[in-house]
């Protein structure tokens, strides 16, 4: 899709791009040299074979950020099979308090799955995305990103070369509804016991782990939490073939990732949440106010 891409040329929208690949302009390369014919007008082809050789040279280079900035935002999905490597989906849990700040975050990408959790590892997130240059949320560029930007500070937290925000995509193709109303429209829906829980329900858990020390409520916040950030993947390889669906586009489909690949990971990261020093001494204290008269 990226290489049919034509609306980074000055004037072109959706629907004059539709044309021109109805004209037989379906890629790059199809664009007529000078000379050879007019696709647009004689003045708009120059500016246009000039876009195109931009895009070019950024594809060649592999510059993600030179390329979404000459694309438009809404058509950012298209870089998606390009850099996929690249990619990191992740979300994010609050404590619900109006300064909102990460209780939990999780991260999935090329080398499995992070969870950053605040009073233990929170720090490290800033690190653990800036080393990626795609970004993949749902919501995330209206909630998730600010947050986390307002908490660690615009100097610390990283800007990505891109960011695809799936709440956008999924409605412009006909997909609306939150995220976990999406899954199940696609067959990607969570076991039994995930069903059901909601942001208001990690706000409840982080306080029950937060003021009791309790360890297995906050495994069950973490494994909500990855959830959240692993069908991240499944929604996007969904998305982008669906994408190229509604363009009637002769791409190649992506095969559409398979969470069994990652709940052995899940399991190992909820097993390896043991309690800390803190948190020991929370529940001596929950224990303590317990047995008082």
């Amino acid at each position: 899709m990226l290489r049919r891409t034509f609306q980074h040329i000055p004037g072109v929208g959706p629907w004059r791009e539709k044309d021109l690949w109805a004209r037989g302009f379906k890629t790059w390369d199809d664009f007529p040299a000078a000379g050879e014919g007019i696709a647009i007008t004689r003045k708009t082809d120059d500016i246009a074979r000039e876009r195109l050789a931009l895009g070019r040279d950024a594809l060649e280079r592999r510059d993600l950020r030179r390329l979404a900035e000459l694309i438009p935002p809404r058509e950012h999905w298209r870089l998606y099979p390009e850099f996929h490597q690249d990619a990191v989906y992740f979300d994010i849990e609050t404590d619900g308090r109006e300064a909102q700040a990460p209780t939990v975050v999780s991260l999935f990408d090329a080398s499995g799955l992070h969870v950053f959790i605040q009073g233990r590892n929170m720090d490290a997130l800033p690190e653990a995305l800036a080393a990626r240059r795609l970004w993949v949320t749902f919501n995330g560029s209206t909630f998730d990103v600010p947050v986390l930007r307002n908490y660690f500070g615009a100097g610390r937290f990283p800007v990505p070369d891109a960011h695809i925000d799936l709440r956008f995509v999924t409605r412009r193709l006909g997909m609306g509804g939150g995220l976990k109303e999406i899954e199940g429209k696609i067959g990607a829906e969570r076991p039994p016991h995930m069903k059901g829980v909601n942001g208001f329900d990690a706000v409840l858990l982080w306080r029950a782990y937060t003021r009791r020390g309790d360890v297995e409520a906050l495994r069950f916040l973490v494994e909500y939490n990855l959830y959240d950030s692993f069908q991240l993947r499944t929604l996007m390889d969904v998305s982008y073939n669906r994408g190229a669906d509604d363009l009637n586009q002769d791409v190649p489909r992506l095969p559409v990732f398979e969470r069994g690949d990652v709940l052995y990971d899940v399991s190992r990261i909820l097993l390896e949440l043991s309690p800390t020093e803190r948190d020991l001494q929370t529940l001596a204290r929950v224990r303590a106010e317990e047995q008082l008269p």
